[in-house]
């Protein structure tokens, strides 16, 4: 019988389009995070503003078409039949989240519905329908540091290429915080959009200032960490170096190797959620926190981020993805599929985040 390495081995070789003959199986050993997991936070879904009419009798048909509702659910109305069809689908992909942020979605005739807002129905029936998903701030922190260095040395730019592709992923789906993205949001919050130790100087040069007055710079936020890398994103390993490392003898170096051919793949089949740019606002959340450990200056700058917001909350939105959905059948079933394969990379982000993650007492 062959394990589970040689056939993923034999599969990803397909998938990235080299050639070779699969290595050697190894014994592979769950990876244990010793950590609870926590459910999706209920509702999952919810319906605002929306008529009963054509656009949600779409909405379940294509919802009973993929087996997400049955006749059975249709005793409720279609709000609540919508509602449990999309639930049916949050819960089935995601199950129980470890370091990704619970998701509500909202389903509603306007955009100002699915934020909250009351909205008046209106007499004609709307062409169009909004879905949104929401970010619940309940997250917990990734601390990457360790782990990455480790796999770094068991496998050259396997560890740079891990944090790449977690950043990429989390910038996909539901956003991320990561050394590399706060470093870009302390540039507007403190540095006036220099990015770098020099033209921070040049910019208060230019305006004669002294660098004495200002108590965090670029240069403390690079200090801040062990290794240059920590704060870039570069794919250092390939399709082919991935399936190599497979059979490395840790397998845990494995496991991790085979979950970013994982994620990776589904990135270039399309998966991810679409921005919030809708709202014309920023989404003040993000769907991850990847910090590299607990001393590093990432929490400083997400703490006055958040403060900043509240005080200009006007600019700011709690959704982090929208979708305008036309009220056909059709194009309710596309969505659907084009959200499952989204789901699907956040769920698969969140298992790498449990790979990648040290617990402090570890280190």
């Amino acid at each position: 019988m062959r394990c589970r390495t040689y056939a993923v081995s034999r599969k990803l070789t397909e998938e990235f389009g080299v050639s070779g003959s699969a290595p050697a199986p190894v014994q592979r050993h769950s990876h244990d995070p010793l950590r609870l997991p926590r459910s999706c936070a209920a509702p999952g879904a919810y319906v605002e503003h929306a008529s009963e009419g054509l656009p949600l009798a779409n909405l379940a048909l294509a919802l009973y078409d993929e087996g997400l509702v049955t006749e059975k659910d249709s005793e409720e109305g279609l709000p609540e039949l919508v509602k449990v069809g999309l639930k049916r689908l949050m819960e089935g992909v995601l199950g129980d989240l470890v370091f990704v942020a619970p998701l509500d979605l909202a389903v509603s005739s306007t955009l100002s519905g699915c934020e909250g807002y009351s909205v008046e129905e209106g007499e004609h029936v709307p062409q169009t329908y909004w879905l949104a998903l929401e970010l619940n701030p309940d997250l917990e922190t990734c601390l990457v540091g360790s782990r990455l260095l480790a796999l770094e040395e068991a496998v050259p730019g396997l560890g740079r290429t891990a944090l790449e592709v977690a950043q990429t992923a989390g910038a996909r789906t539901a956003g991320c915080w990561s050394p590399l993205f706060v470093q870009e949001l302390a540039s507007y919050i403190y540095w006036r959009g220099a990015s770098s130790q020099e033209e921070w100087m040049e910019e208060l040069e230019s305006s004669g200032e002294d660098p004495e007055e200002y108590s965090f710079s670029p240069k403390q936020y690079e200090d801040g960490f062990p290794v240059d890398w920590a704060i870039s994103s570069k794919r250092v390993l390939d399709g082919f170096s991935l399936i190599q490392a497979l059979d490395h003898p840790d397998p845990t170096v494995g496991d991790v190797a085979e979950k970013l051919c994982e994620v990776i793949r589904l990135m270039d089949q399309g998966a991810m959620f679409p921005g919030a740019q809708e709202t014309d606002r920023e989404p003040v959340y993000r769907g991850a926190l990847i910090r590299w450990d607990g001393d590093d200056p990432v929490q400083q700058v997400i703490d006055d981020h958040i403060e900043y917001a509240n005080q200009g909350c006007d600019g700011y939105t709690t959704l982090c993805s929208v979708w305008d959905v036309k009220i056909t059948r059709e194009a309710f079933a596309e969505w659907l599929k084009r959200y499952r394969l989204g789901l699907q990379l956040y769920k698969s982000l969140d298992q790498l985040l449990v790979m990648l993650h040290t617990c402090e007492k570890e280190e």
